[in-house]
C-alpha cells in the first residue's frame, strides 16, 4: 500500500502532539522558575530558529540518525 507523499501518517501525527505536550509543559514550568519573558524568549526562538533554518534542524536530524545506525551495527 502506497501513501501519497504529502500525507500526514499516524507517527508524525503522534510526534507533533508529543512536541506540543513538552512545548506547553516546558513553557508552565519556565513560567514558574525564571518568569514569564525568559520563558517566551526561549520557547519563541526555538520555533522560530525551527522554521528560519530548516537546514540546520535538517542536518541535525540527519546526524542523530545516523549515530543511532552505528550504535546499531
Amino acid at each position: 500500500m502506497s501513501r501519497k507523499p504529502m500525507e500526514p501518517d499516524d507517527d508524525q501525527n503522534t510526534a507533533v502532539c508529543i512536541g506540543l505536550l513538552l512545548l506547553i509543559g516546558g513553557v508552565l514550568l519556565g513560567r514558574e522558575l525564571v518568569g514569564i519573558w525568559p520563558t517566551f524568549a526561549l520557547s519563541t526562538s526555538a520555533v522560530v530558529g525551527h522554521f528560519a533554518f530548516p537546514a540546520v534542524s535538517r542536518e541535525a536530524a540527519v546526524r542523530r540518525n545516523a549515530r543511532r545506525l552505528r550504535r546499531r551495527l
